[in-house]
């Protein structure tokens, strides 16, 4: 059944417009089927109950007949639509996670290059006195301190799930 096979996709796959597009033409689909089982309800009722000159007592059994099927399929359309829905509530949920998932990767790699940014900025500013102009391997302290820092917030964030 296609429904079954919908389901795999979202659970089993990566959540995709595809499986989003398959959804919708399947809603599609049943609401013809139900515009075109819906007026037989009431159809089916009324050759069956009332008293019709044209209809046989004979013939009124194989209209119950016939209503409870219409009746059923009818049911099976409402229980197809509600499970339809919820396959694509459960797909926008997929999306929106993994759509939060990048989100969090692009916070975390932001935070980490904002470190050698901001020590950049501090040493643009063209200071007439910083301590480690002096000192002669304070350049390479700095250098060192920075990507330590980044080194570390990167497995900070890797650890964290951010990453």
């Amino acid at each position: 059944m296609e429904l079954e096979s919908i389901e795999d996709k979202i659970f089993k796959e990566k959540p995709s417009r595809e499986t989003t597009e398959q959804i919708y033409q399947l809603k599609r689909e049943l609401l013809e089927v139900k515009r075109a089982v819906s007026p037989l309800v009431d159809v089916c009722n009324r050759l069956m109950r009332f008293d019709i000159k044209w209809i046989s007592e004979e013939t009124r059994p194989y209209f119950r007949d016939v209503y409870d099927h219409v009746v059923r399929i009818n049911e099976m359309v409402e229980n197809t639509r509600e499970l339809l829905n919820t396959a694509l509530e459960a797909n926008f949920s997929l999306i929106s996670i993994s759509q939060n998932d990048v989100s969090k990767k692009f916070a975390g790699w932001a935070a980490i290059i904002a470190v050698p940014t901001m020590v950049a900025g501090f040493y643009g500013m063209n200071f007439k006195f910083i301590p480690e102009t002096e000192w002669p391997y304070g350049f390479y302290a700095v250098l060192l301190l920075t990507v330590g820092l980044c080194i570390l917030l990167y497995y900070l964030f890797r650890r964290s799930g951010w990453l």
